[in-house]
């Protein structure tokens, strides 16, 4: 997880923004934040215009818990394949 993550305590969540250089990309992104997603069977809420997307987790627990970290990791891994740019702030 990265510097763009932006944490809340009431209600436990977190949220981000990416910025994509054309739709294309943007496109690309959204089909990897789903499979993710699937993968955790956890959904974040999702908004998004022609070139941003802003994503929302919230946690299922009173807390954010390993499950939302493992989230905004794999959507942070998902911008790193479709833009091929490192994110500030992420650790490998």
């Amino acid at each position: 997880m990265n510097e763009r993550w932006k944490l809340k305590q009431k209600p436990a969540s977190m949220e981000a923004r990416f910025e994509f250089d054309n739709f294309e990309k943007l496109r690309s992104f959204l089909d990897e934040l789903a499979e993710q997603a699937d993968q955790l069977e956890h959904h974040p809420n999702i908004s998004f215009g022609r070139e941003h997307v802003s994503v929302i987790i919230y946690s299922q627990a009173n807390e954010l818990d390993d499950v939302d970290f493992a989230l905004a990791k794999g959507i942070d891994d998902g911008f790193h394949r479709v833009t091929g740019s490192l994110i500030e702030g992420a650790q490998a």
